[in-house]
């Protein structure tokens, strides 16, 4: 939960501005719905956002015909950085690829981009939280879920827009017969040796 607080209040410290206590309170109630109820599905999800509900949470305003046909929560939304109110998720617009490979097809959903959200900004975080006292402060994600949940997909989505030219992504998949010495040569396979012990991206 304060890794992402803390990420989503990057942007703000990097313009060095300040955060009213509404904002913050917003941003708090967001990264607490996903750091606990992340893992819940639509019913558990419900609940929670009821309870919060309950402790007078800054919720948004959500029409009394969501809630009870669409099932609308908190984890439908989130804090939009310019105004500082809650906003709906809504999907990233697709762009099509020049070739089209059905089998291959990854259409943005409100999961995905919701899902990607957070990776983002958990990946946004600086690599030292505190140089002298040697704390890293970059920090993983792990999406979690049942097969066909689209994990994977999501991952894919995410890493297709790294810029190429700083970074380099590599796919491995694990099973229960993946061994150490087999993530290790997958690993070495990708990159260049320059010394015995010293490896260095290829190119």
């Amino acid at each position: 939960m304060l890794n992402l607080l803390t990420a989503l209040l990057q942007k703000y410290i990097q313009r060095s501005e300040a955060v009213d206590r509404a904002s913050f309170d917003k941003l708090l109630t967001y990264c607490m719905a996903w750091a606990i109820g992340g893992l819940f599905e639509a019913d558990g999800r419900e609940r929670f956002h009821k309870y919060l509900e309950s402790k007078n949470a800054p919720l948004p305003q959500i029409a009394p015909s969501k809630v009870s046909v669409e099932k609308e929560t908190v984890f439908d939304y989130y804090v939009d950085e310019s105004t500082r109110q809650w906003k709906l998720w809504e999907a990233e617009v697709w762009q099509p690829p020049k070739r089209i490979a059905f089998s291959q097809l990854l259409i943005p959903t409100g999961d995905s981009t919701r899902a990607e959200y957070i990776i983002e900004k958990i990946a946004s975080l600086p690599v030292w939280r505190h140089e002298a006292r040697k704390e890293p402060g970059a920090q993983n994600t792990l999406l979690v879920g049942g097969p066909g949940t689209a994990k994977t997909s999501v991952i894919i989505m995410y890493c297709s827009k790294f810029d190429t030219a700083k970074m380099l992504f590599k796919r491995i998949n694990f099973s229960s017969a993946t061994e150490p010495a087999n993530f290790q040569d997958s690993i070495e396979a990708e990159v260049e040796r320059k010394q015995v012990r010293t490896f260095t991206p290829p190119g």
